[in-house]
């Protein structure tokens, strides 16, 4: 029965967290993450890429999705095989700010 309700109640959290995302941000992130691996080959997971997508305001596919893509792409080219990058992009407001991607495994 506990059990049960357990599950319940992670449904309903994990139905309302849902509803409260961005439609625009989440499919910003998406194509951040698969553009960053086409470009350098860097994958990251997907909860990382909307992580990254929601700190820097990537509502479009405009100004704050090309320095975050060469920043990436930047660490991957110096040689950085950490599971963590940090990069340091201006956001939507040119304010810089810190974004931590993670690597994904290769089957993710």
């Amino acid at each position: 029965m506990k059990l049960c309700i357990l599950g319940a109640v992670a449904l309903i959290l994990s139905a309302a967290g849902h509803a409260q995302a961005d439609d625009r941000i989440t499919g910003t992130a998406s194509s951040f993450r698969a553009i960053t691996k086409g470009a350098c080959g860097f994958n990251m997971t997907p909860a990382s890429a909307l992580r990254a997508a929601t700190t820097l305001g990537m509502s479009n596919l405009r100004e704050p999705l090309i320095p975050a893509m060469l920043a990436v792409c930047q660490e991957v080219i110096n040689g950085n095989k950490s599971q963590t990058i940090e990069i340091r992009v201006p956001d939507n407001r040119n304010v810089m700010r810190k974004v931590t991607l993670e690597r994904a495994k290769w089957w993710q």
